[in-house]
């Protein structure tokens, strides 16, 4: 199938036909407007370049590089990051906007990407970057701005485990994520698997995912299920794994205690239903995000359903906190129930327990009030397009963002897809 659209044009996932809607590869394609005749399916992509070190980046590894975030007037940490949206601002972490494969070894602020599919951030501030199509998982570091890859070596196809991460093949990574270790975990999406890079090696391997692509394997061994298209992975409190199991339309958890996996969200089919029952019982449409609130729930951003639906995972029940279902924008100010969401492709949750969407085809990331249950927009003024550093945070254009997440000042990290940059969002920046 081909995806026929200019590389500007805003185009809807739910235009493209239905066998190909729910595949992660006309996500990725989609949401960046990749150019007209790529054959979604049969994507392939020429090996990256070798790594090369920019013109004078001895000079500027030596250049104070980092903005000090801790010297602002910087409520969210405290406050929910709505306390600061007033006077925040946006900043780039990673990426020049131009795609492509450049920068290892310098500032990151100068590097290429190429479809930032997600981010993380460790305890010390390091940004860990899911550089899809490049293949590869990068490292901003916190103290000098330097980029780095970390996993992947940029060509497509799946090979490593056992090895340096740096030598292994990835294909098309669209989830990256941080154990209580400092492990790296990584949504490895067309390879059907996610794949953990140990923090004091830099070994990899397989973790979850047979590397056939399916169904099968609930309640036996995490490394013999078989997975579809994983994209969106988090790690909840107690070290369980949670994973958005895209193609196959469901969310499932890995016990860390035993290894085992289960389905917590999803039938397989396709589709919308559920909610107030079973989340094993409910539809969802190709969910790509999931991120547990501390408090035994679980968030999931059920894409095609333009919702974003939670699971307490005590009492086993579903129910959706924003989006009608209908594709649009509205309800700003009001209940994130009563909300038009379109194709929300990133969640997150503060330390406040307040949701963080990134509202994709809406260009704007909007949060809902753990109070109240209000949605409002805190970055974005809705358009399509590219900001500068400074630029305030409701005002700044921005290009169908992915993935999301929080520092631990509280500022919003956002993987900021079509402009192939990284931003950071900062609370009370003056």
């Amino acid at each position: 199938m081909k995806i026929g659209m200019p590389c500007d044009a805003f185009v809807s996932l739910q235009s493209v036909a239905v066998e190909t809607i729910l595949s992660i590869s006309v996500v990725l394609l989609v949401v960046i407007g990749f150019p007209l005749g790529v054959v979604a399916q049969d994507l392939t992509l020429a090996p990256s370049p070798t790594a090369f070190v920019l013109p004078g980046a001895a000079e500027l590894a030596a250049t104070p590089v980092s903005l000090d975030v801790a010297s602002l007037n910087n409520k969210a940490a405290d406050e929910g990051f709505s306390a600061g949206v007033s006077t925040a601002s946006i900043f780039t972490v990673a990426g020049t906007g131009d795609l492509g494969f450049a920068g290892d070894g310098a500032l990151a602020t100068r590097a290429h990407l190429w479809f930032v599919a997600a981010v993380a951030v460790d305890v010390e501030g390091n940004v860990f970057v899911a550089d899809s199509f490049n293949n590869r998982i990068r490292r901003v570091d916190a103290r000098t701005g330097m980029i780095t890859t970390v996993a992947g070596v940029g060509y497509q196809g799946f090979s490593g485990d056992g090895d340096l991460a740096t030598e292994a093949k990835l294909n098309s990574p669209g989830g990256v994520a941080l154990d209580s270790r400092g492990n790296i975990l990584i949504a490895d999406t067309f390879n059907h698997r996610l794949r953990i890079v140990d923090h004091r090696t830099g070994i990899i391997s397989t973790l979850v995912g047979s590397g056939i692509q399916g169904s099968n394997g609930d309640d036996g061994l995490a490394i013999r299920t078989q997975l579809s298209e994983p994209t969106g992975i988090s790690v909840d409190p107690a070290g369980n794994i949670l994973i958005a199991d895209t193609g196959n339309h469901r969310i499932r958890l890995v016990e860390k205690a035993t290894s085992l996996i289960s389905t917590l969200a999803g039938t397989g089919t396709p589709g919308f239903s559920g909610d107030g029952g079973a989340g094993t019982g409910a539809q969802l449409n190709g969910p790509t995000a999931v991120a547990a609130d501390g408090e035994g729930r679980v968030l999931i951003a059920d894409t095609f359903n333009n919702r974003v639906r939670r699971l307490d995972i005590r009492t086993g029940r579903i129910a959706t906190i924003a989006g009608t279902g209908e594709q649009g924008f509205g309800g700003d100010g009001a209940l994130a129930s009563k909300a038009e969401l379109m194709e929300p492709s990133g969640v997150a949750v503060d330390a406040k327990g307040n949701i963080l969407i990134a509202d994709t085809f809406n260009n704007r990331i909007r949060q809902v009030d753990h109070l109240s249950g209000m949605i409002t927009t805190v970055v974005g003024v809705g358009t399509r397009g590219s900001s500068g550093n400074g630029t305030r945070a409701l005002s700044a254009e921005l290009n169908n963002p992915a993935g999301l997440t929080q520092d631990a000042l509280g500022n919003i990290v956002v993987a900021d897809a079509g402009n192939h940059r990284v931003l950071r969002v900062i609370a009370g920046a003056q």
